[in-house]
C-alpha cells in the first residue's frame, strides 16, 4: 500500500503564534481563541519564511499531534486529507 493513499484527519487553519518549546509550539486559533499545542516534528507552518512569522498564518498537522489546552477546535479546522497532500505541504514549505 502506498502511504500517500492513506486518509486521515488533519488540523488545518489560521492561527497566531504564542510560544515555541523544545517539543511543541503553542498557538491560538484565530476564529475562537482556543489554545493548542502542536508537536514540532509533525506540523507544517504554511509560510515560506520559517524564521519570521506573520501575525496570522496557517498550519497543517495530523489531528493526533494537536493537543487542546483551552477551548475547542472548530469543526471546519478538521479536514480528512490524503497523506500525500500533507506530504506535499511538507515538501513545499520545509523541503522534506
Amino acid at each position: 500500500m502506498n502511504i500517500g493513499n492513506i486518509r486521515g484527519d488533519f488540523f488545518k487553519g489560521n492561527i497566531r503564534f504564542i510560544s515555541q518549546g523544545l517539543f511543541n509550539a503553542k498557538y491560538s486559533i484565530v476564529d475562537n481563541g482556543t489554545i493548542i499545542k502542536v508537536k514540532n516534528s509533525t506540523h507544517v507552518r504554511l509560510i515560506h519564511n520559517q524564521s519570521h512569522f506573520p501575525e496570522i498564518f496557517e498550519i497543517i498537522a495530523p489531528l493526533d499531534a494537536v493537543q487542546v489546552i483551552n477551548g475547542s477546535i472548530p469543526d471546519y479546522y478538521i479536514h480528512s486529507l490524503l497523506a500525500s497532500e500533507y506530504l506535499r505541504y511538507r515538501m513545499i514549505y520545509q523541503g522534506v
